[in-house]
C-alpha cells in the first residue's frame, strides 16, 4: 500500500506499488524503466493473453499476474495502475482502476471518443484521484524549449513545424494496430505525440484544424500519413506532417537518433515490409526492441521526428543532448536533464501524490489532444476547417 518513508529518494519520500495493465510494447516498456525510479515497485501485471503472462513470468517470477484488469485493480497491494491495454479498452480499464481507488497513468491516445474522455475525467474527480496521460509534452527538450519561450528571450512564437517520417507500417503490426476503428493507424498511434508537442510549445488553445489524411498501404486500410494545419487562439500556426510508409526516415536529419534517444542504424529503420498483420505468437518471439536498443550505446535525448520552433528573435530545434538555439549571434546548445522515458511519468505521479497537486497532462489535456485527432479525420473527410471547443492551455 501507499506509504511514506524517511529516505530522500524519491524527493518526496512517497512509495507507490504499481500494477501494469497490458503487456504489449508500451506495458513492457513501463516495467523495464522501473529501475530508474526509486520509490515505485512493480507488484502486479494483468493481461488476457496467456502467452503474454507466460513470457513476462519467465523474467519476473515474483510479480503477481492476473488475467483480468478488473481483478488486478481490486488488489489492496496496488496503489496505481498504468493502463497500456489497446486503446479501445482505455476507458473501461481507467474507470475500473479509479473506481477501486487507484491513481492512473494512461497511454496515448486517452480514448476513442470525447464522451469516453468525459467519463474518465469524471471518475478521477469523483474519487479525488490522479489521472495522468503519458505524453511527449514532458520530454526534457520540449520542456526546455517551453522554458525558453516563457523567458521571453526569443520573443513570441510565430510558427511551429514538426515532421516525422518513419517506417511505422513496415514494422510488424497486430490486426488491431492497423484498424482505425480500434485506435490503429498512424493518426491514433503516432499523432498524439506530434499534437502534444505542438500544443505544449504553442502554449495557447488550438482554435481550429485543417487537414488531409491518406491510406496508401497496399494491404492495410488505415491512415498511413497525414498533414495538418493548426491555428492557435492567438493566431500562431503549426503544421504537423507524418508519413509512416518508411521510404525516408527523419532520423537521417537527426544524427540517427529517434524517439527513444538511441542511434538506430539506417538498416534497422527500414527493415521489414509486412503485407498482413502478424500473429500474437510471432510478436512475442521477436527480439525485444528495448533490449536491442540498450546495446546501442549511450542514450541521447529523445528526438521525435524534427520539430522547429520559430520565434521573433530566433529559432529552436532539438539536439542530441538538448536544444539548439539559433539567433543573430549564431547557434548555441542548451543541455537538458537525462531522458527517463516512461519513468518520467512515474516521477510526475509520485510528486503529484506527495504534494497533493494536479498533473500537467491530466484528463482534460488528453481530451484536448484527442479532439485535435478527431478534427484531423473530420477535416480530411469533409474537406473543411474544423473549429474546436474543448481545448485547454499548456501548463507544461
Amino acid at each position: 500500500m501507499l506509504e511514506t518513508n524517511s529516505r530522500t529518494e524519491p524527493r518526496q519520500g512517497v512509495r507507490l506499488s504499481l500494477g501494469v495493465a497490458g503487456l504489449g510494447n508500451a506495458g513492457n516498456a513501463v516495467w523495464r524503466d522501473l529501475d530508474k525510479v526509486l520509490g515505485v515497485e512493480l507488484v502486479a501485471v494483468a493481461d488476457v493473453r496467456a502467452l503474454a503472462l507466460e513470457t513476462f513470468q519467465k523474467q519476473n517470477g515474483m510479480v503477481r499476474t492476473y488475467d483480468s484488469v478488473t481483478s488486478m485493480c481490486g488488489s489492496e497491494k496496488v496503489d496505481a495502475v498504468w493502463v497500456a491495454t489497446p486503446t479501445e479498452f482505455h476507458a473501461e480499464h481507467v474507470i475500473s482502476a479509479l473506481e477501486r481507488g487507484k491513481h492512473v497513468i494512461c497511454e496515448k491516445p486517452m480514448a476513442l471518443s470525447l464522451d469516453d474522455c468525459d467519463r474518465m475525467i469524471e471518475a478521477a474527480e469523483k474519487n479525488k484521484l490522479i489521472l495522468l496521460i503519458h505524453s511527449k509534452a514532458v520530454d526534457p527538450p520540449i520542456v526546455k524549449m517551453r522554458e525558453v519561450i516563457a523567458s521571453g528571450e526569443l520573443g513570441r512564437v510565430i510558427q511551429i513545424n514538426t515532421w516525422s517520417y518513419k517506417g511505422w507500417l513496415r514494422s510488424a503490426r497486430l490486426a488491431s494496430e492497423v484498424d482505425s476503428a480500434k485506435g490503429g493507424g498512424v493518426l491514433f498511434r503516432q499523432g498524439p505525440h506530434q499534437v502534444d508537442i505542438v500544443r505544449a510549445l504553442g502554449g495557447r488553445r488550438v482554435r481550429s484544424v485543417r487537414a488531409t489524411t491518406g491510406k496508401w498501404h497496399p494491404r492495410f486500410d488505415t491512415e498511413g500519413n497525414f498533414t495538418a494545419f493548426l491555428e492557435f487562439e492567438n493566431g500562431t500556426p503549426a503544421t504537423l506532417v507524418f508519413n509512416g510508409y518508411g521510404f525516408f526516415d527523419t532520423s537521417d536529419l537527426t544524427w540517427g537518433i529517434g524517439e527513444g534517444g538511441y542511434q538506430a542504424s539506417r538498416q534497422e529503420n527500414r527493415q521489414g515490409d509486412p503485407q498482413t498483420p502478424v500473429e500474437e505468437s510471432l510478436r512475442y518471439s521477436m527480439p525485444l526492441r528495448a533490449e536491442a536498443r540498450r546495446r546501442m550505446g549511450e542514450r541521447k535525448q529523445p528526438i521525435y521526428g524534427l520539430t522547429l520552433v520559430s520565434c521573433e528573435k530566433g529559432d529552436m530545434r532539438q539536439s542530441p543532448d538538448g536544444v539548439y538555439l539559433y539567433t543573430r549571434d549564431g547557434c548555441r546548445e542548451i543541455p537538458c536533464p537525462a531522458f527517463l522515458d516512461r519513468a518520467e511519468a512515474l516521477l510526475k505521479l509520485v510528486e503529484a501524490v506527495a504534494e497533493r497537486r494536479p498533473v500537467a497532462t491530466d484528463g482534460r489535456w488528453g481530451k484536448a489532444t484527442l479532439e485535435v485527432l478527431l478534427a484531423i479525420l473530420q477535416s480530411s473527410r469533409e474537406g473543411r476547417e474544423i473549429t474546436l471547443a474543448h481545448q485547454v492551455r499548456s501548463v507544461v
